[in-house]
């Protein structure tokens, strides 16, 4: 196992002797490294701040003084201990130093050898308890918002098997909502409740979350339903849709484009189709400032159909793209709320016998695509497995790995 790297003792002055000096005397002691200017130091620790333990620094030079890199490094680098020194007997730069920089020590000129190093020493220490501290805390919170997706997705799971006899397919259907989720994608999340550990107000919404999710797929996925009718026109259900979203689509400035939909005759549930069409749209709509173009075109294959759905900006940012997985992953902002979850069209396509593929980005995106047969397969009853859970949870061992956890 390789060694820690040392941390280095930073040192400015704007007296070149004196950095001379410094690095003599401790350079067999310690990692050091030196600036002679505020704007200097301030320069290196942008580029190498995790590899600096303690800034030691003189008051009085040109321009911006000691007490000012001290703030600076307080504000944009909390863990390194700062320690301010001065040949002047400046009891006001040493409040100073304490009050607005955060200091570790104050220590006047001439330096005694014995105390600036049991300070250095002592500082360096002070340095990696808090590093310490924050890597524990990291990892606590890492855990802790793993066990929220965890147990999320238990409660998916748990409403998909009570849905599975009035929606077709529940568990594939959520299967594949999570494989396509940010769990999956490695996208960053933010959950200020984590951060500051109130697990009450985690329980109380995680607890709405699962409610509202469990509503959101009745009123999607159940409550249109008008059951299975076979010789459903696609030319006419789309034209069935336009007409009944005219009106809000043109208070929304959005247009939308019909291209080639070509005069095929599905096995289908009318009500759920125009609800699915009605969800993509609104996606799309919602995460774009107006006005807006959504292309729609379908085009035959050799099983169904391929229903394509696309808008005319450059593609979904991180932000649009965890709202559409609200029920899966929680978000310390939902940017278009909780009519942004996808979870209901994953089950009206899954319950029709289709797929539904989301595209991020041009040239298929930003947009989905919908497979559907033109007659669906006979339902059967799919009880939860334990391949499924290993599916969802590789997903998130994989996120684990990745590390990539944002915190406030």
């Amino acid at each position: 196992m390789t060694a820690p790297e040392k941390k280095q003792i930073l040192y400015v002055d704007d007296e070149s002797q004196a950095l001379k000096y410094f690095e003599k005397l401790f350079g067999d002691r310690f990692a050091t490294a030196t600036a002679g200017s505020v704007n200097e130091a301030i320069a290196y620790l942008d580029e190498h701040a995790s590899q600096v333990g303690v800034l030691l620094t003189d008051q009085r030079m040109p321009g911006k003084v000691g007490t000012n890199l001290l703030e600076h490094c307080r504000h944009h680098h909390p863990n390194i201990s700062r320690v301010l020194t001065t040949a002047y007997s400046d009891l006001e730069a040493a409040v100073k130093a304490v009050n607005e920089g955060g200091a570790f020590r104050y220590l006047t000129k001439p330096w005694n050898e014995d105390e600036l190093v049991g300070t250095l020493l002592r500082a360096l220490d002070y340095h990696e308890a808090l590093e310490e501290r924050d890597r524990l805390m990291h990892e606590k919170l890492s855990v802790l918002h793993r066990l929220i997706i965890m147990d999320r997705v238990r409660g998916l799971a748990t409403a998909a098997t009570a849905l599975e006899g009035r929606i077709h397919n529940a568990w594939d259907a959520l299967a594949d909502y999570m494989q396509q989720s940010p769990v999956q994608q490695r996208i960053r999340v933010q959950m200020a409740e984590i951060a500051n550990l109130n697990m009450i107000g985690i329980a109380r919404r995680e607890a709405e979350m699962m409610i509202k999710s469990v509503v959101k797929l009745l009123e999607d996925a159940v409550a249109p339903a008008t059951g299975f009718q076979a010789g459903q026109s696609l030319p006419e259900l789309v034209k069935q849709f336009i007409e009944q979203e005219q009106e809000e689509l043109a208070v929304d400035d959005v247009t939308l484009r019909v291209e080639t939909i070509p005069d095929v005759r599905l096995e289908t549930d009318p009500g759920l189709f125009l609800r699915l069409l009605y969800i993509l749209v609104r996606r799309l709509a919602d995460m774009q400032e107006q006005p807006l173009i959504i292309t729609l075109s379908a085009e035959t294959t050799a099983d169904g159909m391929t229903l394509k759905m696309s808008g005319n900006f450059a593609g979904m940012t991180s932000g649009h793209f965890n709202s559409l997985f609200s029920a899966a992953v929680p978000l310390q902002h939902w940017p278009m709320g909780l009519d942004m979850d996808l979870l209901s069209a994953f089950m009206i396509v899954h319950h029709l016998g289709g797929q539904l593929t989301i595209n991020a980005a041009p040239p298929a995106g930003p947009g989905f695509l919908v497979a559907l047969p033109l007659k669906p397969p006979k339902p059967t009853f799919n009880p939860a497995n334990a391949a499924w859970f290993d599916t969802v949870f590789d997903s998130i061992q994989a996120w684990e790995e990745d590390a990539i956890h944002e915190f406030d």
